[in-house]
């Protein structure tokens, strides 16, 4: 029988562990979101851009009401733009969807408007149902070059590339180059500072989507299953992801 004193200790020790565990990861995301901060201000201020490669793929990065793209959205694709046109590949892949299933997705906006900027048709595709970073790169690598053919270069706002190079990379692409927009995207001080804690957060989640994603893998669950269940997660999730 456990006596009085000793339930205290284990309830004080149980305590001691979960305020431990909740420091670590306070301090963990934290610690995140400075390298989110200053990878995001060193891309923007390196000299130079990538290499050539196959394809550029860019993400979309939020959508009006009346699914045009919103102002981050078109910064990612004019700067795009400009790559292709300075001939750093021959392709462009755009791809993102829309919380409105009655509108285009966000990959079709962002096509429209290279097509009106003089890109042609036939060297663009577009991938407009995916709802998550993880999404962007799963459901938009059968539209890519297989990854043994070539780099390709992602193109994003610096504070979300880093964990899109590694989403990228964890999909099978083994040279992947990233160019950012701007370093965090329109808007106030206060926005920024958001979008950094919440991309902080997006890490932590998107190692918990990873994990399922394999666990599912494992029991022989199929790919398209799989992708649709993390799509039901990405629509329950209050952080980008």
């Amino acid at each position: 029988m456990t006596r009085p004193g000793e339930q205290k200790d284990c309830r004080l020790a149980a305590l001691t562990w979960a305020a431990r565990l909740v420091a670590a990861a306070v301090v963990a995301v934290l610690l995140t979101g400075v390298g989110v901060t200053f990878h995001a201000l060193w891309l923007v201020h390196r000299s130079g851009e990538p290499a050539p490669a196959s394809v550029i793929v860019v993400l979309g990065g939020g959508v009006r009401r009346d699914g045009t793209p919103g102002p981050d959205t078109l910064a990612r694709t004019n700067h795009a733009i400009a790559l292709y046109r300075a001939g750093l590949a021959p392709r462009m892949h755009f791809t993102g969807g829309h919380t409105n299933p009655r509108l285009p997705g966000l990959g079709t906006a962002m096509a429209d408007v290279a097509i009106a900027a003089g890109v042609p048709p036939s060297a663009i595709t577009v991938e407009d149902t995916s709802r998550s970073t993880l999404q962007n790169a799963l459901l938009s690598r059968p539209m890519l070059p297989p990854a043994t053919t070539g780099p390709i270069i992602v193109v994003s706002d610096g504070y979300h590339l880093a964990r899109a190079w590694a989403i990228f990379r964890w999909v099978g692409y083994r040279h992947v180059a990233v160019s950012a927009a701007t370093s965090f995207g329109d808007g106030t001080a206060r926005t920024k500072l958001r979008r950094i804690a919440r991309e902080s957060l997006a890490w932590s989640y998107n190692f918990g989507r990873i994990a399922v994603w394999e666990i599912l893998k494992g029991l022989g669950v199929d790919e398209p299953e799989t992708s649709r269940l993390l799509a039901s997660a990405s629509r329950k999730a209050v952080i980008p992801v």
